[in-house]
């Protein structure tokens, strides 16, 4: 009997796409011309997801990748991609919604995560689905 449970579970690439389409989809929920309360609440939850997705990223797929990927470009530039990002998100949590320059930061932020975006989604997806196939599902029989 074949096993189910891990030929349904997502892949981490399958997750990190995901979380990819989360974020941008709440880009483009933002507009200028919002109320502060939910330019405050797409900025708050779309921080939040890239600060939990970053960290992971970090910890588990990254490492993971770096041992069949010696010395890649993409991968190397990831990191500070991400502090960058962490960067900006913490100029937004010290200005409010009510701030001129808090449009201006979000935007930064949005290109920001784009670029980190398409590199992952051309470069980093596909080179791990190359070389990590038999890791991308934990749980799954070898």
């Amino acid at each position: 009997m074949p096993d189910t449970n891990s030929s349904m579970s997502p892949t981490i690439t399958s997750m990190i796409r995901l979380d990819h389409m989360h974020v941008l989809a709440a880009f483009h929920r933002y507009h200028a011309g919002s109320p502060w309360w939910r330019k405050r609440a797409i900025v708050n939850s779309a921080c939040a997801a890239l600060e939990i997705h970053a960290q992971l990223e970090e910890e588990v797929f990254y490492p993971a990748l770096a041992g069949v990927l010696n010395e890649d470009e993409t991968l190397g530039k990831s990191r500070p991609e991400h502090d960058e990002m962490r960067a900006t998100i913490n100029k937004l949590r010290a200005t409010g919604p009510e701030d001129a320059a808090y449009d201006a930061l979000f935007h930064e932020l949005m290109r920001e995560v784009m670029h980190h975006i398409a590199d992952e989604e051309t470069v980093l997806l596909p080179a791990a689905e190359r070389a990590l196939k038999s890791q991308l599902r934990p749980w799954a029989r070898a």
